[in-house]
């Protein structure tokens, strides 16, 4: 007599990136025992690499996760969290300088927060096409799951070598530049070739291209903690999967 199979509840999400809508399913046991080793490793490259496993065995629609952007699959993780575990998480933090009135050590600012209120918001600033002269311009696209596995792996604390994840980052999420009507595509190019190009750029320039990375959409939420001890309260901007489960 084989065992009863259970029925899984199906949910459906729009991609921030497109607003395509993918149907999902909560994860389960052998999802939660992939994410709970990755945290245990306590290494930035197991935990993308878990959340990619992940969201492959959860997602049912046909896309290719390792061509999603960054905050689209770390949008897509904090729904299926709070599908799967709870929509609400418990946090906690301190803050240098801020000394509780109660035991006079550093207050441990505590809330609440609920999964679904989370989005991922975007700057009106935020342009993925850089004028870097009137003639020449610099499509970007966003840095994938996989790029961020690259740069995880690479950052050592080396600060030379977090130079050097910096560049590569930048060189990959060049998309194409454009020269007047003339397209050049990187992978037309060799390595050393786009090397050269970042590397005549101008300090404004590149800054321009930085901004790019900083202004790019983000999860995103203003929150205030309150010290568990005194009370006093602690506005918070929490940006990206990392600072909504520290």
């Amino acid at each position: 007599m084989a065992l009863p199979k259970l029925t899984v509840m199906k949910h459906k999400l729009s991609l921030p990136s497109t607003g395509e809508k993918i149907t999902y399913r909560p994860f389960l046991v052998k999802e939660e025992k992939i994410l709970m080793m990755a945290m245990q490793s306590e290494d930035p490259v197991e935990m993308v690499v878990a959340l990619r496993e992940i969201i492959k065995n959860c997602v049912e629609s046909d896309i290719n996760v390792e061509r999603l952007p960054v905050f689209d699959v770390e949008y897509i993780f904090l729904q299926l969290r709070s599908k799967s575990v709870g929509e609400t998480i418990d946090l906690s933090y301190t803050v240098p300088d801020e000394i509780c009135e109660v035991d006079k050590k550093e207050c441990l600012f505590a809330l609440q927060i609920i999964l679904d209120d989370i989005t991922v918001e975007k700057t009106k600033e935020h342009n993925p096409l850089i004028d870097i002269t009137d003639s020449i311009k610099i499509k970007m696209k966003y840095p994938e799951i996989e790029m961020s596995t690259s740069v995880s792996a690479g950052l050592t604390g080396d600060s030379s070598n977090m130079v050097d994840v910096t560049f590569k980052m930048i060189e990959g999420c060049i998309e194409y530049i454009m020269d007047g009507e003339e397209i050049h595509k990187p992978d037309d190019y060799t390595e050393k070739e786009i090397d050269d190009f970042i590397n005549s750029l101008s300090s404004a320039q590149f800054k321009s291209i930085q901004g790019f990375f900083e202004t790019m959409p983000k999860l995103r939420k203003r929150v205030t903690g309150k010290c568990s001890k005194c009370e006093k309260e602690n506005e918070k901007v929490l940006e990206g999967l990392a600072d909504f489960f520290v």
